[in-house]
Parts: structure tokens; sequence; C-alpha cells
């Protein structure tokens, strides 16, 4: 018995660890506000996020992605049917100068 509580307590300790914002959460809540995105939209914007995550972890940029994500998720705005994020300019611009600029670009674009 006390193993499988031991077991429960560490397993609900990790899943918080993961928590934060998601690439899928992230275009999930952008074609919301904009109501003009298809499913191929939206999955084309999770493959973006999802590969400047991959681009960004190779360049030992993880921080910086993670900073940036959290700042679009933290200051999103939906204004009428356009997303706002202008409060993430520093977080995207230090991303983009540890991954390189398109790795930046490709994270904005899809919240243009």
């Amino acid at each position: 018995m006390k193993l499988a509580l031991s077991f429960t307590v560490a397993l609900a300790l990790a899943m918080l660890a993961g928590c934060g914002a998601s690439p899928s959460g992230l275009c999930e809540d952008k074609c919301d506000c904009t109501g003009s995105c298809s499913e191929r939209d939206e999955v084309e914007c999770i493959d973006a996020l999802e590969d400047a995550e991959r681009t960004s972890e190779y360049e030992g940029c993880e921080d910086q992605f993670d900073e940036a994500i959290s700042c679009i998720d933290d200051e999103f705005v939906c204004d009428g049917r356009d997303v706002d994020i202008s409060g993430c300019a520093r977080p995207l611009e230090n991303l983009g100068a540890c991954a390189g600029p398109l790795v930046s670009l490709a994270v904005y674009a899809q919240f243009e």
C-alpha cells in the first residue's frame, strides 16, 4: 500500500512539472479567437510551434523557447477576431538571438 501511494505521489509530481503552455493549447486559443482556422490550419500551427521547439532544443535554447511560449500564454489577448501578443516582443527577440531569427519568426507568425 505504501508503495502504491508513493508511486501515485511521484506520478502526480512528475505531471505537475510538465504543466504549462503547450503548442496545441496556444493554437487552439488562436483558432478560437480568430474563428477562421480549419482543422488543417490548427495542425499546421501546432507543427510549426513543435518544429520551433525542436530547433530551440537542438540549439540549446530551451529556456528562451519556454520563456516565449509562456509569455504568449500569459499575454495572449483576443481583440475581436485578432490575436495580440505584443507584450512578448522581448522574449521573442531573446529566442531569435539564441536559436536564430527564423525560429522566432516561425513562432510569431502563428499569432499574427
